[in-house]
C-alpha cells in the first residue's frame, strides 16, 4: 500500500519522526511523504521513504500532487488543520491522525477518517507522540525510539570534501562545533558571545582542538558575530549548503554545542554527542535522543515558558548558564 505522510514542519521534529517512518514503513507500506522543499535533501537517502513530494507554494498546487501519487492511506503527524486538509481534499480514503477537544481538534475530527482520540502525555518526550497512533494502526512500535539519519557514502565523502574546503585539518582532534542559532527565536538563544568566549576557551583547555561555526541562512548573521569576536580563526559553515550537506560534514564532529534547535537533533540522530543548552523549552520534551548527550538547563522558576522573547527581559533561563559550566561539561564528554 502507498501511504502519505505528512510531515511536520520544523527541522528537529521531522528528525524525531523518523522512528515512525521506519516503523511504518517496516509495515510492508510503501511511504510517500510530503514536506517542506527543505526538508528533502535531509531525507533522500532514508530507506524508509520511497518518495518525497515538496510542498508548493500554492495549496491547490500541492493537492494536485498528491492525487497524482494515488496513496490509499494518510498518516498526518502535525496538529494543524492545514496539514488534514491536504490529505482530506487529495481524497484519500483513510487518513489517520490525532484529533482533540480544542476548536482546532474538533475541525481535525472531522477532516479525518479516522481521528484518534488525542491522549499523549504532557512531559512525556516529543519522540514517543505517535505511540497511539501507531497501536490505532495496528503497526509494531519500534524497539527503540532512537531516530537515525542515514547518509549514503556519496555524501560522506562529500561530507569529507567540505571539511578540506573549510580548510579544517581531518587529522587534528577533536573538532567541536558551535551553533548558536535557533529559528523558534531569540529566547532560544544562549547569548552569542559566550559562544565566543567557550570557543576561545576550548582552545587554551585544547591546543590541538579545532572549532567550527555552524549556520543556516537565517543564522549567518550571528554566526560572523562568533566568527569576529573569537579571534577569526574558526570557519563558518552551513549558510549556503542544504540539510542533507549540512548533515553530511556534521558526520566529521566531535561534539556539537547548541541550543534547542533542528542541528541538535540532525546531529543527536548521526550519532554526535550533544551538549544542548535549554531555557524556554523543556528538555524532558525535546532534549537530544541519547544516553552519549548532556543538558545545560537552569530550571529557573519561571522556565519553561515557550515565549519567543523572554517576558521578564532578563533572559535568566540562558543567561543563568556560564561558559565555564560549558567548558567542564564539553571537557567531560570529549574524554
Amino acid at each position: 500500500m502507498k501511504t502519505l505522510v505528512v510531515l511536520p514542519n520544523w527541522v528537529g521534529d521531522t528528525v524525531l519522526a523518523l522512528p515512525v517512518l521506519d516503523a511504518l514503513a517496516g509495515s510492508d507500506r510503501q511511504l510517500v511523504v510530503l514536506g517542506k522543499p527543505h526538508l528533502g535533501p535531509l531525507l533522500e537517502s532514508q530507506k524508509s521513504v520511497a518518495d518525497f513530494i515538496s510542498r508548493r507554494p500554492s495549496d491547490a498546487e500541492t493537492v494536485y500532487q498528491l492525487h497524482q501519487a494515488e496513496c490509499g492511506e494518510a498518516v498526518v503527524l502535525p496538529n494543524s488543520i492545514r496539514a488534514a486538509r491536504f490529505a482530506q481534499q487529495a481524497d484519500i480514503p483513510q487518513r489517520w491522525g490525532y484529533g482533540g477537544r480544542s476548536l482546532e481538534g474538533l475541525v481535525r475530527r472531522f477532516l479525518l477518517q479516522p481521528a484518534i482520540p488525542d491522549q499523549r502525555e504532557r512531559h512525556r518526550h516529543q519522540v514517543e507522540d505517535y505511540v497511539e497512533l501507531l497501536a490505532a494502526m495496528n503497526v509494531a512500535t519500534p524497539k527503540e525510539w532512537i531516530p537515525r539519519l542515514e547518509l549514503s557514502p556519496e555524501q560522506r565523502r562529500e561530507g569529507r570534501a567540505l571539511l578540506s574546503r573549510s580548510h579544517l585539518d581531518g587529522d587534528r582532534q577533536p573538532l567541536i562545533g558551535l551553533f548558536a542559532g535557533a529559528e523558534f527565536g531569540p529566547s532560544k538563544r544562549w547569548p552569542w558571545q559566550r559562544f565566543a568566549e567557550l570557543a576561545q576557551a576550548m582552545r587554551r583547555q585544547l591546543p590541538k582542538c579545532q572549532s567550527v561555526i555552524l549556520a543556516g541562512p537565517k543564522e549567518t548573521w550571528i554566526a560572523v558575530r562568533v566568527h569576529e569576536e573569537s579571534g577569526k580563526i574558526h570557519p563558518v559553515v552551513g549558510p549556503d549548503l542544504d540539510l542533507g550537506r549540512l548533515a553530511a560534514f556534521m558526520t566529521n564532529l566531535d561534539l556539537l554545542v547548541t541550543n534547542d534547535s533542528g542541528p541538535m537533533h540532525m546531529a543527536a540522530a548521526l550519532g554526535i554527542p550533544c551538549l544542548a543548552i535549554f531555557g524556554p523549552t523543556d528538555p524532558r520534551r525535546t532534549s537530544p535522543v541519547g544516553q552519549q548527550h548532556q543538558v545545560l538547563y537552569s530550571d529557573r522558576w519561571c522556565s519553561p515558558c515557550f515565549r519567543k522573547r523572554c517576558p521578564l527581559i532578563h533572559h535568566g533561563c540562558m543567561r543563568d548558564i556560564t561558559v565555564d559550566s560549558a567548558v567542564t561539561h564539553a571537557l567531560r564528554m570529549l574524554g
